[in-house]
């Protein structure tokens, strides 16, 4: 059980909370959509046909699960409302289609996934069978579990199935998905695209690569906005999973850029009626997808990090015009859903993982705020024009320990104190278990999810030794859990590619645990799970995440040998990173001793990735920027 350990400050009423709505900058405009309306009673009264083709006021014909007249001419087809007996039995699995007035399943994610074959969909037997392929990835344990939400799981496949263009570009994933489970590799990271065909296997890749084109053509012939932004999200998930970063940064930045159009501009009401028949929840999770990922990309450069240009130069332009900033637009976004205070809707115990789910994605979303609140921080450091020296103390108390940060993070800890207490009677009760059913996984997902924003995101904290040192059990407890998860994960699914997701955070989340956890020991554990992680987590190389892990031991070893246990922590707040050539060379910086002045002085440290980590060189440089934090050149792009 959680307990917590700090007492409230004074209110700051202009501080945003997370028991209440979120507050953003004037700069940060809401968006304002239609308000649904709920559907009257209906009488007994027979309604056929799609929802596009009833709003057009044209004859449909009926084809299932899309209207093949709106294919035809619009590119895409909304699907069926319900509209059927009531009272009939179905005789096979329930068939999930575009709904137009469900926000949420009826009965969540229990609800198995059913896509009936059509031939005219697929010009070949190989074309089906990897779609289906796709489908399982989707269904796959670590992605049903991994990723909050029915994005993947139930929306992303019908979507893809009845449009075109996305349905060639999941066929690509699934042929992508198909050559990895051939090429023998233990861990998604190993995997090296050919060049060439040179066994039997590499054919998927190739047909993988074409289906990949297939879909980009086809979108350019029928161009639609809905379908591109789906189709930036499936094409950013192949190229994670083929590991070229570079091309990923591509599609996060036209992802975000025509999010930004479709929130934002004149249009924007229209642009949003026209997305889906209830657009709010679908665009909150694709939404979703990119508030994760836009910070990573603040973290990887192309090139040489302050020689190569920004990573997302359309959307930092498109903000500019809009006179936004990533935080605030991050805000924006996860403001598209608007729900009621969390906490007055926590129940004393959740009877079930969907119930909890759905209010933990509007806590994640709520979270946002903090960024905001670090811009505004940054942005005042800045203006006092503190020098190179001051920072070692002054920036990360200006920032980390300012009262606006401390109210944001003590009003989350209460908020997720509720959440411990009303999931943790369901959580020892999943346990309890088979442990190879999803409820097992998921669950424990779930939990590290929860426990993870528990420890991660109160950075006051990492300010004090003490109550660092004091989260050595959490810090356990969360490598405890993971391991039994990753070990659960391995047995269900043989193929390296169903452990991708573009929105888990536990790689992240154990380096982590082996950068800032007191205890050497625990340290060392982390790392080792860094080594052994057989996934891929969003944008960054899992491989540079474990060599940060193992270069930080010869820091923590050179950082002990001198000074009190609070010098010792102040050294260590000047640890960064940063990565350079899309993901495949590491820049690390930190306090290190010149024996000769018997000083210490901040150092930068490269190195390129490689398979023996243990034995990567690493070369130190001039510092690639300025000495002051990296965090001040990052939050001015």
């Amino acid at each position: 059980m959680i307990k917590n350990e700090t007492s409230s400050p004074s209110a700051q009423p202009r501080v945003p909370t997370t028991g209440n709505q979120i507050q953003t900058p004037k700069e940060t405009t809401s968006l304002r959509l239609p308000q649904q309306k709920r559907p009257r009673a209906s009488a007994g009264k027979v309604r056929t046909g799609c929802i596009t083709c009833k709003r057009r006021h044209v004859k449909c014909d009926e084809a299932k699960p899309q209207c093949n007249n709106c294919l035809k001419s619009r590119g895409h087809c909304e699907g069926y409302a319900d509209g059927g007996n009531k009272n009939s039995k179905s005789s096979g699995p329930t068939q999930i289609v575009w709904k137009s007035t469900q926000i949420v399943p009826a009965a969540g994610r229990t609800v198995p996934l059913y896509i009936q074959p059509d031939s005219d969909y697929f010009q070949k037997d190989v074309d089906m069978r990897y779609f289906d392929e796709f489908i399982i990835m989707t269904q796959a344990p670590w992605a049903t579990a991994a990723t909050n939400g029915d994005l993947w799981t139930l929306s992303m496949p019908q979507i893809a199935h009845g449009t075109p263009t996305l349905r060639y570009a999941a066929m690509a994933i699934g042929a992508l998905s198909k050559w990895i489970s051939q090429t023998k590799v233990g861990q998604l990271r190993d995997v090296t695209a050919p060049t060439i065909p040179s066994t039997e296997a590499d054919a998927h890749y190739f047909n993988a690569v074409a289906y990949y084109c297939r879909a980009l053509k086809v979108q350019n012939q029928q161009a639609s906005l809905q379908d591109a932004v789906f189709l930036s999200v499936l094409l950013l998930f192949f190229e994670v999973l083929r590991g070229n970063r570079k091309a990923a940064l591509d599609h996060i930045n036209h992802g975000l850029t025509l999010l930004l159009i479709l929130t934002t501009d004149d249009d924007a009401q229209n642009h949003v009626a026209k997305f889906a028949p209830n657009p709010v929840p679908v665009i909150s999770s694709v939404a979703d997808v990119f508030t994760y990922l836009a910070p990573q990309a603040r973290l990887i450069v192309r090139g040489r990090f302050g020689q190569s240009p920004p990573a997302l130069p359309n959307f930092l332009k498109g903000l500019k015009r809009k006179k936004q900033t990533m935080e605030s637009f991050m805000v924006l976004l996860s403001q598209i859903s608007k729900s009621p205070p969390i906490l007055d809707r926590i129940p004393v115990s959740f009877t079930s993982l969907d119930e909890f789910e759905q209010l933990w994605i509007s806590f994640q979303r709520e979270q946002t705020a903090i960024g905001l609140i670090t811009e505004e921080l940054i942005h005042e450091s800045k203006a006092l024009g503190l020098t190179a020296e001051d920072f070692p103390d002054t920036f990360h108390l200006k920032i980390i320990g300012d009262s606006r940060m401390k109210e944001f993070c003590e009003g989350s800890r209460e908020v997720l104190e509720a959440f411990d207490r009303a999931f943790t009677p369901l959580f020892n009760e999943i346990m309890m278990s088979d442990p190879d059913s999803t409820a097992y996984l998921r669950a424990i997902h779930l939990r590290l999810q929860h426990l993870g924003m528990y420890i991660f995101t109160n950075p006051p904290i990492f300010l004090d030794m003490e109550l660092l040192q004091a989260q050595t059990p959490s810090f356990r407890e969360y490598l405890s859990l993971a391991e039994v998860l990753l070990r659960t994960a391995k047995r269900q699914s043989k193929n390296p590619a169903h452990h991708l997701s573009l929105q888990c955070v536990l790689a992240i989340h154990l380096m982590t645990v082996s950068l800032h956890c007191r205890d050497p020991l625990v340290r060392e554990q982390a790392m080792w799970m860094l080594r052994d992680y057989p996934g891929q987590d969003g944008l960054f190389n899992t491989h540079a995440v474990y060599a940060i892990a193992v270069k930080n031991r010869t820091v923590e070893g050179i950082n002990a040998s001198e000074g009190t246990p609070e010098e010792q922590l102040r050294r260590l707040w000047r640890r960064e990173f940063i990565f350079e050539d899309g993901g495949d060379r590491v820049v690390f910086r930190y306090m290190d001793k010149d024996e000769v002045a018997q000083t210490w002085h901040l150092v930068e440290e490269v190195a390129d990735v490689q398979s023996d980590i243990e034995n990567m060189e690493w070369t130190r440089r001039v510092p690639s920027a300025s000495v002051v934090p990296l965090i001040i050149d990052l939050y001015s792009t």
